[in-house]
């Protein structure tokens, strides 16, 4: 059963905010939230018409003019799908990232890009009927915000659902719009990424190869752990716990890599969120794609995990300076605008690169708990080769059947390539875990 939720009261006002080139990623943001027990589905309606009020954009319609892509806050209806499951004992117990995407597709009503017509936002819940458990399924289009916008709507709404206040800063939807004139061109080295895009079905192409000669791994850390590879990555002080943590997983793979194939990686694509680096541009509850994508210099020394800890630290540090940002950010704007333009993707990296997209620093399952404190389990899906993604570890049942959560530990997923590389990379991990470590420098 589908419903229609309206923002309740109605603040779009007609108001029209257009696009930054930077804003125009046609995909959307798909994940699914799993819950012990009861999910109120009129409260979490009226909730839901609450939350659209204060975020007026989820409730707009994208608009084209030529090359100009808007979304009029339009206050239209939000679809909202309720449906029951009998056919699942429970829910599974499965990694944060999920390798099979039929898994999840019947408990998502996944965004599609269509101009006028198509929703910003879609959202499904399914009851379990055998365990009665509820998944609840969103779809947030990419054009809106990154992971931080979507986590900060959620959260409102988990809030909001608890007769709680939306936690400050409110949601803060208009764009600074850049003209070519605002580009630097000698800028263009730093660019790598937008400078290597491809056409679509040329990319669509390759991923299918690589999907298809390659594993998905999914490898948890506990807090302790991370502290460890901490304590090893040099100072604590200069180099951070996620550092450490893409570092070991980069050593580790060049380590296993350089003895099977004499193929290694020499440096890193980081994403970085820079809201409230640039007040002006991006301040804090600022509602876009506020990240740029950062490439390190080749690792000094590609087999040590200082070294490449502390080159990760200064890119990572470099790309939040006020004066880079002022170049990237436009520069990056101009060029994203004619790859799309041109019907191309930047999705492209070599294979002596890695790239390092994580949501460490972003709870999910906490920050959309409704209330339901550490029992509520996060999925998503869609993982890439030496791609990868950082999330927080799901709560998990101890021997008395009651939910625990390591609050500080993580979850890598990535691709790696089938047979010796797998089993050798798999090999040396368990190894480091048991031993604590002892062999890694």
């Amino acid at each position: 059963m589908t419903s229609n939720i309206i923002p309740y009261p109605p603040t779009g006002n007609d108001h029209r905010i257009i696009l930054a080139g930077t804003d125009l990623i046609f995909e959307s943001i798909d994940n699914i939230f799993v819950y012990p027990s009861l999910l109120d589905i009129d409260r979490l309606k009226k909730a839901l018409s609450r939350t659209l009020s204060i975020w007026p954009i989820l409730a707009g319609r994208v608009i084209v003019n030529d090359d100009q892509y808007r979304i009029e806050f339009s206050d239209q209806s939000i679809p909202f799908t309720y449906t029951e499951n009998d056919q699942l004992e429970c829910w599974p117990n499965l990694p944060v990232v999920i390798d099979d995407a039929t898994i999840c597709e019947p408990f998502i009503d996944v965004v599609q890009y269509k101009p006028v017509d198509e929703p910003l936002l879609r959202i499904k819940v399914t009851r379990l009927l055998r365990s009665n458990e509820y998944v609840f399924g969103t779809s947030f289009s990419h054009l809106v915000g990154d992971a931080a916008s979507n986590i900060h709507f959620l959260n409102d709404l988990s809030r909001l659902y608890q007769d709680l206040e939306p936690l400050l800063p409110r949601p803060i939807f208009d764009r600074h719009l850049w003209t070519k004139e605002d580009a630097d061109v000698s800028f263009l080295s730093n660019l790598k990424p937008y400078r290597n895009a491809d056409k679509c079905e040329i990319i669509a192409t390759n991923f299918a190869r690589d999907q298809a000669n390659s594993d998905q791994l999914n490898l948890s850390f506990s807090s302790i752990q991370l502290a460890k590879l901490h304590s090893l990555a040099g100072d604590k002080d200069e180099v951070t716990v996620h550092d450490a943590l893409n570092a070991y997983m980069i050593v580790t793979m060049n380590n296993n890599s350089i003895q099977i194939s004499n193929e290694y990686f020499q440096r890193a694509y980081i994403l970085v969120n820079y809201r409230d680096l640039l007040h002006s541009i991006a301040p804090v509850g600022h509602v876009g794609n506020s990240f740029v994508i950062m490439l390190t210099s080749d690792f000094p020394n590609p087999f040590s995990l200082i070294s490449i800890a502390k080159t990760i630290r200064q890119a990572i540090n470099k790309c939040r300076h006020e004066d880079f940002l002022k170049k990237w950010i436009p520069t990056a704007d101009l060029m994203m605008r004619q790859i799309i333009k041109d019907d191309k993707l930047n999705c492209v990296w070599d294979t002596n690169e890695v790239v390092i997209n994580s949501n460490f620093k972003y709870d999910w399952s906490n920050q959309v708990d409704f209330g339901m404190t550490n029992q509520c389990r996060f999925h998503t899906i869609t993982s890439l080769k030496s791609y990868f993604r950082i999330f927080r570890l799901n709560p998990v049942k101890d021997k008395e059947s009651h939910w625990i959560k390591d609050q500080d530990g993580a979850e890598v997923s990535f691709r790696i390539e089938k047979g010796a590389m797998k089993n050798k990379f798999l090999e040396t991990y368990r190894h480091d875990i048991k031993t604590n470590f002892i062999n890694v420098e």
